[in-house]
């Protein structure tokens, strides 16, 4: 066995911000908190609708962050100690998402025909002859949907801030029992999240088209959510290194492991993606055609077609290379594109359900979605504040930091 190249990791310690950088997110806050506003008062329900969709898509990357953090100590991974600081900053951003699941709780009169009947026709339910049959009385309730939300939220929280404690603890203490006790936790959190985030799109999302269903549509969404929760974290990484505090102890290898987990998602996104489609087509039963036939018409299907390139076609080729890998600028591009085409995704999704012919992004989406990125900076700048940007003093950090694989 080869002696490490590296035989003592220093602790880079918490990252100082310059003031620009929080006045911009503030700005970004600002931005979305005025346009909601103004929203509200000149069209209501695309407030609402728009609300809806940025925090679906926020809450994916914090739940991407937990998810990515519990994936490597289930498999106790060694490769991905170096950058598993920057998936534990993502989880901040789950108590946030908390408070906006009560203004959409609270606005759910403008976006759920289940609360609000007289919204049925304005769904499309009407026209294509499917009212939502009564046994979905007893779930699809404002009180068991509320509890639901802030259900599913603490249980992420928890064991978000579980996992995430024990990590910065081990920073001081060096204690080995901490990455087993993370071991544990993942380990159940990750069929309890499977679990939880497929019924929280089935409450978010799919409650949202009248009569509609899938039974993967919750895997879809974690496809999405994992695509471009490894897309933010690439981005992180990269800008780490290149500012300084990751520069010694991450290497080409760790961006193409990242790398090669992007290029498989996508194929992954793809497939379940196609998947849906092809079943729900050769079904062709009235209750699932109703979802694809919506978002096929009135200039939707442009969309659809995007989204192919922009969450497919991009990555797959673009990082088919090796070279590409560890290209840090194309890697940036590419994440990039594909967290556009996950939001967008999310847009294709929510907004054929209020518009019937295509409606483009304008400035109630792109402002309230500046807003979120004001919330999502401030809480991963917050992080990075308070602890260091790297685990360590985990017992595999040396192997991490002289990985080669």
């Amino acid at each position: 066995m080869l002696e490490p190249k590296i035989t003592k990791v220093d602790n880079p310690g918490p990252l100082k911000f310059p003031t620009s950088v929080q006045q911009t997110l503030s700005f970004f806050l600002l931005v979305g908190i005025v346009t909601f506003l103004l929203a509200l008062k000149f069209d209501p329900q695309r407030a609402w609708y728009s609300l809806l969709f940025n925090h679906f898509f926020f809450l994916c990357l914090g739940l991407a962050g937990i998810f990515f953090t519990a994936l490597q100590h289930a498999t106790r991974s060694m490769w991905s100690v170096t950058v598993r600081r920057v998936a534990e900053a993502l989880t901040s951003y789950l108590p946030i998402a908390t408070a906006i699941v009560i203004f959409i709780i609270i606005g759910s009169g403008q976006l759920y025909h289940w609360v609000n009947p007289t919204l049925l026709a304005s769904h499309g339910a009407e026209a294509n002859g499917h009212i939502a049959h009564p046994v979905f009385t007893p779930y699809l309730n404002l009180p068991f949907f509320s509890v639901r939300q802030i259900g599913f939220l603490a249980v992420w929280i928890l064991f978000g801030t579980l996992l995430v404690r024990n990590s910065v603890k081990q920073d001081v203490t060096g204690d080995a029992g901490l990455s087993k006790k993370n071991i544990y936790l993942s380990t159940a959190f990750i069929p309890i999240f499977a679990f939880t985030f497929t019924f929280a799109c089935f409450d978010l999302l799919m409650s949202l088209e009248p009569g509609w269903y899938s039974t993967i549509f919750g895997v879809y969404c974690f496809a999405g959510l994992f695509q471009a929760g490894l897309s933010v974290i690439i981005i992180l990484v990269i800008l780490l290194r290149q500012r300084g505090p990751l520069a010694g102890v991450t290497n080409i290898y760790h961006l193409k492991d990242l790398a090669n987990l992007l290029f498989a998602f996508s194929v992954f996104m793809a497939y379940i993606g196609f998947s849906q489609y092809m079943l729900i087509w050769y079904a062709n039963l009235p209750e699932e055609t109703v979802f694809f036939l919506k978002r096929f018409q009135n200039g939707w299907v442009w969309v659809a077609v995007l989204l192919t390139f922009l969450k497919f076609f991009i990555p797959f080729f673009g990082l088919m290379a090796l070279k590409a890998k560890a290209n840090e600028k194309w890697l940036i591009i590419v994440a990039s594109i594909v967290i556009i085409g996950e939001w967008l995704d999310i847009y294709w999704i929510v907004a054929p359900n209020f518009k019937s012919n295509l409606i483009l992004p304008n400035w109630v989406e792109i402002g309230i979605f500046l807003g979120f990125v004001g919330l999502f900076g401030m809480a991963i700048t917050r992080f990075f504040q308070r602890n260091s940007v790297l685990a360590y003093n985990d017992p595999r950090i040396l192997e991490s930091v002289n990985w080669e694989g």
